[in-house]
């Protein structure tokens, strides 16, 4: 199960990636976001297991997490409104990718915290992927401030002007089309292998 929520996850979770602009300044945001959902859901989860709610869980849990997502939001706003505008409906995303997982979490509110590592690593990974289309296309690291974003130049982006694609919608998507062939061939692998270690101890 493990396994498979890791995936689910990171599928539901790509289309945040691709939709977004290619800064870094827009991806922490978002990552954040991503990352408060993900934890207040498991444990607004583990509270509705508690109480037993039954069939009303999912209705709560999604008002929750519309909740969350708009306070989020509302908080951004106070931040930087420049980001929250440039950002609009993107930040909308993460609550569609959370509540994607929602029989998940209802099915192991009582999981450890390595049920965690799911968001960890996608924010790990989304956090690598925003810095180096900001890096490729732009020639920048950009972080948010409360007037839009602040950009520090590593070199002049027109010198590499090709690298600018992987900035761009289409260019984002070839590179998690590529990642997600990449963790599905090793996700078919391992269970390849698992499968032949459970035949031999079998034998």
């Amino acid at each position: 199960m493990k396994k498979n929520v890791y995936f689910v996850f990171i599928a539901a979770s790509f289309a945040l990636l691709a939709a977004a602009p290619g800064r870094l300044a827009y991806g922490l945001p978002l990552i954040i976001e991503l990352d408060i959902l993900f934890f207040a859901a498991k444990a607004f989860y583990s509270f509705v297991k508690k109480i037993e709610m039954g069939s009303l869980a999912e209705i709560l849990a999604l008002a929750f997490i519309v909740f969350m997502t708009i306070l989020f939001k509302q908080v951004l706003i106070l931040f930087s409104p420049v980001i929250a505008l440039t950002l609009s409906f993107c930040l909308y995303i993460p609550a569609l990718s959370v509540f994607l997982l929602a029989s998940v979490f209802q099915g192991q509110a009582n999981a450890d915290g390595a049920s965690f590592e799911p968001a960890l690593l996608f924010s790990a990974f989304a956090l690598l992927f925003f810095l180096l289309r900001d890096v490729l296309g732009y020639g920048t690291i950009s972080l948010p401030v409360s007037n839009g974003i602040k950009e520090s130049y590593l070199f002049n982006s027109y010198d590499t002007a090709f690298l600018s694609f992987f900035a761009t919608i289409p260019g984002s998507l070839l590179v998690l089309v590529l990642c997600m062939s990449f963790l599905l061939t090793a996700q078919i692998k391992m269970n390849a292998i698992e499968k032949a270690e459970g035949e031999h101890e079998n034998n």
